[in-house]
């Protein structure tokens, strides 16, 4: 799947490219702080990113206020998906202006490696070179629920999402209250919460044990971690969407209602 792992972290490749993009931004605004350290180029590299951030982040919001009524403290996981683009740039925009207006040259240098840093980081998103061919269907295999009663993973044809996860997995148990919330809110879409390498008696001492009430008609068990290696996942949680039982979208690491909601769109609009 289009993810790294590094030791115990795991990295969906689009995350790792917009981190590569923003190094690579920061490298060459300190160059040009070295070259015209009168500039304020620091300040101001320092300032579009914590902007962009911020604005992308409130703009989604405000398109998406569904995706955080369960916990509004969750607009503040900045780690989490759920950022507008169009938002982030042109504020990123509005800030280089805003400082370098008077400057007219360091204005055109800044707003050209702006400009480059996010085509590249687009381009390697878009291009993906560190990715690899994976499975696009479900497979024919049967998973038994907690009441034993088996589920055709290929006789599945509406809209369903499946989340790979385990009870030892941080990230799993964080997004897990999404998850419940997001099945409750949204019946045309089936969500299947799919244990991933842990017995009935872990999985049910889970259940008993965590905050959150998880109905049990949500839960599916792969103790041999089938789904897993279908799917080449790198470690959990995994999250894919699926229509007619092909796969449409993907997910790697930690998400969130509103990430749910863009799948589920994906989805259910074909």
């Amino acid at each position: 799947m289009d993810a790294v792992s590094f030791g115990p972290l795991m990295l969906s490749t689009e995350r790792l490219w917009l981190i590569v993009a923003v190094a690579v931004f920061f490298f060459g605004a300190e160059l040009m702080h070295r070259k015209w350290p009168d500039a304020g180029l620091s300040s101001w590299s320092q300032q579009t990113f914590w902007y962009s951030l911020i604005s992308g982040r409130l703009a989604y919001v405000a398109l998406n206020p569904e995706s955080y009524q369960h916990d509004w403290l969750t607009v503040l996981y900045f780690w989490q998906p759920g950022y507008n683009l169009t938002a982030a740039i042109i504020t990123a925009l509005t800030v280089t202006l805003w400082h370098l207006n008077r400057r007219r040259k360091l204005l055109v240098y800044s707003l050209l490696w702006l400009i480059i840093c996010v085509a590249g980081w687009q381009g390697l998103t878009f291009w993906q070179p560190l990715s690899s061919p994976v499975a696009r269907t479900l497979p024919a295999i049967q998973l038994p629920g907690l009441n034993a009663t088996a589920t055709d993973l290929s006789a599945l044809k509406e809209p369903v999402i499946v989340n790979l996860w385990a009870s030892w997995c941080g990230p799993c148990r964080r997004e897990m209250p999404a998850l419940v919330a997001f099945a409750q809110d949204t019946p045309d879409v089936r969500i299947l919460l799919v244990n991933a390498g842990e017995s009935t008696i872990t999985v049910e001492a889970f259940l008993r044990e965590n905050d959150t009430e998880i109905p049990e008609s949500l839960i599916l068990l792969d103790p041999t971690q089938q789904l897993m290696r279908h799917f080449e996942a790198p470690g959990l949680p995994v999250t894919l969407a699926f229509n007619n039982g092909q796969l449409v979208d993907s997910h790697i690491g930690e998400l969130s209602h509103g990430r749910l909601t863009d799948m589920a769109r994906m989805i259910t609009a074909r």
